[in-house]
């Protein structure tokens, strides 16, 4: 798939406990790749979030061109500095070369594990229009202990995911078979070549009893592809303006992309134990001062 148009939306509702409501999230645009380097594509997001506690809304994209970048925020276009561009692409054509190199490896194969096996209950749905592409559409539900037992293989087998899991989150994966209630899946393969064009699926959760925790929660979720190996054409913003404008207002001091730069490319060195450090405090960072305290683990 070298380019095409991207939708993919994501939908949770939780039902009783304390703050119950739902989220609503897409994302989507064209995108245009295929060769070496990084790949053109306009990306919208939006999120609403509904529930007894608070309300949200907002929306935010980010373009590249391959030779620069753009992020949007709330209807306004702000431009990526070219230093801190140009970081990003070393770390991705760096990372990209090493994917090549070993693009023929068959990581499942080689552990045994068929992906084919994570579903069940296989049903024919005949022939049905996805963006104006006859497909196969082909339904079926998960088969949730394997797609556990599986997840785990691929966990424990693989250095650098073995490193990052812990015993005790590897058993909380566990504890998902008894979590996941149903998962139903809709698959549709364009009908002359076999690639996937829509991706649907709905589940049903029931957390464990706990202080305050919902009932019920549903999820659901669908990624679309169209315009499959079609031309996109993508421009620019003509009036953006400095990433540094958008940093001020959350407090970010500006300078610190270039070290942002430097953990994109130290990223790709396993051993980087300051950018993996950075990494982990982005993933519980929660207003201006704690990404603050996360940028400076990267002068550690």
């Amino acid at each position: 798939m070298d380019s095409g148009v991207l939708d993919i939306s994501f939908d949770v509702t939780a039902e009783g406990g304390d703050d119950p409501g739902s989220l609503e999230a897409s994302f989507s645009g064209p995108f245009q790749g295929g060769g070496y380097g990084v790949p053109q594509f306009d990306m919208e997001a939006e999120a609403s979030l509904d529930s007894e506690s608070q309300d949200f809304s907002g929306s935010a994209g980010l373009l590249s061109t391959g030779d620069s970048a753009f992020l949007s925020f709330q209807g306004t276009d702000y431009e990526v500095p070219a230093e801190a561009f140009s970081q990003f692409r070393t770390a991705f054509e760096q990372a990209q070369s090493q994917g090549q190199q070993g693009e023929n490896q068959d990581l499942l194969g080689s552990l045994g594990i068929d992906p084919s096996g994570w579903l069940t209950d296989l049903s024919n749905e005949g022939n049905e229009d996805v963006d104006g592409t006859e497909t196969i559409h082909v339904s079926g539900q998960a088969d949730v202990p394997k797609l556990i037992e599986d997840l785990r293989t691929i966990t424990e087998s693989v250095p650098q995911a073995a490193q990052q899991v812990s015993p005790a989150q590897l058993d909380q994966l566990g504890q998902l078979t008894d979590i996941v209630t149903s998962a139903d899946f809709d698959v549709f393969t364009g009908t002359d070549d076999d690639i996937l064009r829509r991706l649907e699926a709905s589940m049903e959760l029931e957390p464990p009893e706990s202080g305050g925790s919902p009932d019920s929660v549903t999820v659901h979720f669908d990624v679309t592809l169209a315009e499959l190996n079609e031309a996109q054409t993508i421009v620019g913003p003509t009036d953006s303006q400095p990433l540094e404008t958008l940093l001020q207002q959350f407090g970010v001091d500006p300078s610190r992309l270039g070290q942002l730069g430097a953990a994109a490319g130290g990223a790709s060195e396993p051993g980087s134990a300051a950018t993996q450090a950075y990494l982990d405090c982005l993933g519980t960072a929660q207003g201006a001062d704690a990404l603050q305290r996360c940028e400076a683990l990267l002068e550690q």
